[in-house]
């Protein structure tokens, strides 16, 4: 077992262009490092620690998955069905995390009572604990879930999204700067969402990240 993985680890060096190999126990050729046992060694525990850190990853990316064909389903089945439709007979067009949403709220207290109830994204569902009771994974689909507006929403008002949710549900300054940064760096490509930094920094007092730095 021990000889068909160190043959399988020779043979993934051997896949390597000669350039590409790190220096490792003062040797530069791909030869030198191959015959070397502490290199080898070494190597091998590289990686096996790459293949658990994957395994370990893919895992998570499987339950964020689950959750985003999952994503509220709740709506779809009664009693959350019926209240949409009568909510939606309403024609207001209401920008999320504005006064008037949450207004709508208050009107409908039985069905976001209903969803929050059902649903982990939303730190309503956690009750006193809010955001603190939820999980990296349920903190992915709540980020999502507010992206999904952004095709309508300026970078500016998702900040301030984030900042109301932060008042509403006591998020420290720490989760809502990380969540900040999620939406600068990945979602940049969403509808007018544009990584406008100096105005998050203006907003969330950003440090300057000037390439001369």
């Amino acid at each position: 077992m021990e000889k068909n993985k160190d043959e399988a680890i020779k043979k993934y060096l051997d896949s390597q262009k000669k350039e590409e190999l790190k220096v490792v126990d003062g040797y530069d050729t791909d030869e030198n490092i191959i015959t070397d046992p502490s290199a080898l060694k070494t190597i091998k525990n590289i990686l096996n620690h790459k293949q658990e850190v994957k395994e370990k990853m893919l895992f998570l990316a499987k339950e964020i998955i689950k959750c985003a064909e999952q994503h509220d389903d709740s709506k779809l089945r009664e009693p959350e069905l019926n209240w949409l439709i009568e909510m939606d007979k309403e024609n207001e067009k209401i920008k999320y995390g504005t006064p008037e949403y949450f207004e709508k709220q208050k009107r409908w207290e039985k069905f976001f009572k209903h969803h929050y109830k059902k649903n982990r994204h939303h730190p309503d569902h956690f009750e006193s604990m809010g955001v603190y009771g939820m999980t990296i994974v349920d903190l992915v689909e709540m980020m999502c879930d507010i992206v999904s507006y952004c095709k309508e929403l300026h970078v500016s008002e998702v900040v301030k999204i984030i900042d109301e949710q932060k008042k509403r549900f006591g998020i420290d300054d720490n989760i809502s700067q990380i969540l900040i940064n999620t939406l600068n760096y990945y979602y940049a490509w969403v509808g007018d969402f544009k990584p406008i930094i100096e105005e998050l920094k203006e907003l969330e007092k950003l440090p300057s990240t000037d390439s001369n730095d």
